[in-house]
């Protein structure tokens, strides 16, 4: 076994480096807590033993806190946002608390009647679930307070999730002349709000204030699992296996449990808006909790306010080289198999795999994918096929309604019934699809607030060097009318380009990654698109064959060698988002537009951060 040829694949997580230092204070404690013991006195007015605010719901305290901010009042304004943050965590973890006890307990039930007819074995236990949660939930009431676990106006809730007290809050401290306290504050509003420009000014002057210092700038609403995961790297890259490997474990854990929490707490209540039938209702709130249940492992690749899709998955990167340096190859392997579920074409993985399946100590069996992987892998391919069949389908029917009605005038009542399933899904949601698809919206969270210290920086002009003489340039800057932009062509031969177009047509979902919508760019045209990572996951389920990913893959790359030549860069240029697009005038649209496969690439900047380090296991 050689290390010599190792392949370092680096992925930036939690790197938020500012001009002073390295701001990361939060690394060494699983959970952080808003800062309260300048006024524990007065908090423990407002707030009981559980965290609720005393003889007031959650709504109350939190226009409290507003009109103290409003009046100057800046230690009320503390204390009441301070209140309303640790109240709505309690509110949050009873609440799930309190679904997921029910639901265990349901399923633990014999039914009245051991024959399932009509499927009423799952209506029964949705009627044991609730039943347990009257009780639960009017049990914490007693302790409580009447108001404890009253329902929050979805307007406030939505500015709770949204963490709008810590956009007030820093003010408060700043006034107070509390300025690290000012600077964690505004830190844990930007994680949510990454390109938010004001709040990222306001932390860089906070970072130049006496008292402040950066390594111990916090996130006070950090994911649980992050510690763990750093704490874990920097283990691995200290070659402490054993403690890795633990650590990793732990993390992968905590993450899960964190993403399933997430996911009860979605099973709040929905105001449908209207008043459908039984079979309406049911599938309404359902798709609405689905929608919610998919954005939950987004908000938890929010590292410090820098997205990484592939947060997951990466555990099982390292758990794989932690577990061969340990000698458990069975291990080893299991976590290779359970990578490549997310990622099938990663080829230092493939060259991984192969070598452990070599070893005369592992049987086949043990080379399987680990089970909560190989679960969560399904039931995110599930939920996406089914979110995009009930967009489709609904979408469709929405469309015939309409041109069935369109002579009559809409009545009030008659534009609630029209918001079904498909038309909600379709104007308000972006599917949240499987591993290992990239979403523009998705990448759009990358950029990174270390970039403060690059502000200013511009693609420079440089003279440009000639391009390959198979492929020809159609438009340069002064057609174009923009600086750093060029249209080439040549890319493709006929044949090339007929099996990209072929590929498009077994795989292109009208609307992708613009929330469905079948015609974003223009209503004489049809988008239809698809990414790397959904014809990777096709490929892995043996829809279509490796050779077509590999043709498209090739392509890509062509096209991003074209762009360094082109502009000369002195640096390499990496994409961030490649989307085969097909784009077809509809009929009777006599416009300037024809159907036409292209790549899309964004360079991707590089800045200081912390890197995780990938080592690929190579034969002698």
């Amino acid at each position: 076994m050689s290390r010599d040829g190792e392949v370092a694949t680096t992925m930036r997580i939690v790197a938020l480096l500012f001009l002073f230092g390295t701001i990361a204070g939060s690394n060494d404690t699983l959970y952080n807590e808003i800062p309260t013991t300048e006024s524990a006195e007065d908090l423990e007015e407002k707030v009981d033993e559980h965290g609720f605010a005393k003889n007031k719901t959650l709504h109350e305290i939190f226009n409290d806190a507003v009109h103290a901010y409003l009046e100057e009042d800046w230690d009320r304004c503390i204390n009441d946002f301070n209140a309303v943050s640790h109240g709505y965590n309690v509110y949050k973890r009873r609440m799930i608390n309190c679904r997921q006890k029910c639901r265990a307990s349901a399923a633990g039930t014999a039914p009245i009647f051991p024959e399932n007819i009509e499927d009423l074995h799952f209506y029964e236990k949705k009627v044991k679930e609730t039943l347990c949660l009257l009780m639960c939930n009017q049990e914490y009431r007693e302790i409580a307070g009447s108001k404890a676990l009253k329902m929050l106006p979805r307007d406030t809730e939505h500015k709770l999730m949204d963490l709008v007290p810590y956009e007030y809050v820093h003010i408060c401290y700043h006034q107070k002349e509390r300025y690290q306290d000012a600077a964690n504050a505004i830190f844990t509003y930007l994680v949510r709000h990454p390109e938010h420009e004001a709040s990222t000014a306001t932390l860089k002057n906070y970072l130049t204030l006496p008292g402040v210092e950066p390594e111990n700038v916090v996130n006070l609403e950090g994911a649980p699992y992050v510690s763990m995961y750093l704490r874990a790297v920097s283990a691995y890259e200290n070659e402490n296996y054993a403690e890795a490997a633990s650590l990793f474990e732990a993390s992968l854990r905590s993450y899960l449990d964190s993403e399933e929490e997430c996911r009860f707490y979605c099973e709040g209540p929905f105001d449908q808006g209207w008043l459908p039938e039984f079979t309406s209702s049911i599938a309404n709130h359902f798709a609405h909790c689905l929608k919610c249940k998919r954005s939950c492992s987004t908000l938890l690749n929010n590292v410090n306010g820098n997205y990484q899709k592939d947060i997951l998955w990466t555990h099982y990167d390292y758990l794989q080289f932690s577990y061969y340096k340990l000698g458990n190859l069975k291990a080893a392997c299991a976590n290779v198999e359970s990578f490549l579920l997310f990622n099938p074409i990663d080829e230092s993985m493939l060259q991984n795999k192969k070598y452990y399946r070599a070893q005369p100590k592992v049987k086949e069996e043990d080379c399987v994918p680990r089970q909560e992987a190989l679960s969560y892998a399904k039931r995110q391919e599930y939920e996406f096929n089914l979110l995009r069949y009930i967009s489709n389908e609904f979408s469709a029917i929405d469309a015939k309604l309409a041109k069935m009605k369109k002579k009559k005038s809409e009545t009030k009542s008659g534009k609630s019934k029209e918001k079904e399933l498909g038309k909600k899904l379709s104007s308000e949601a972006t599917l949240y699809t499987p591993p290992g698809h990239s979403s523009l919206s998705h990448t759009q969270l990358v950029k990174n607030l270390s970039m403060i210290r690059d502000e200013g920086h511009e693609i420079r002009d440089v003279p440009r060097r000639k391009v390959n003489v198979d492929i020809y340039l159609v438009a340069e800057e002064k057609e174009l009318g923009e600086k750093n932009r060029y249209v080439a062509d040549g890319f493709l031969n006929s044949t090339e380009c007929g099996l990209l177009m072929e590929l498009a047509s077994m795989t292109a979902v009208e609307g992708d990654g613009y929330s469905e919508f079948k015609s974003p760019h223009s209503k004489y045209e049809r988008f239809e698109g698809i990414t790397i990572g959904r014809i990777a996951l096709m490929v892995y389920v043996g829809q279509i064959e490796t050779e077509r990913l590999q043709q498209l893959l090739e392509k890509t790359e062509e096209a991003r060698s074209h762009v360094e030549r082109y502009f000369g860069l002195d640096r390499p240029l990496y994409i961030t988002y490649t989307h085969l697009v097909c784009r077809t005038a509809l009929p009777g649209n006599f416009h300037l537009m024809h159907q036409r496969a292209s790549g899309s690439f964004r360079s991707c900047n590089r800045v200081a951060s912390i890197y995780l380090i990938r080592r690929r296991i190579e034969t002698t």
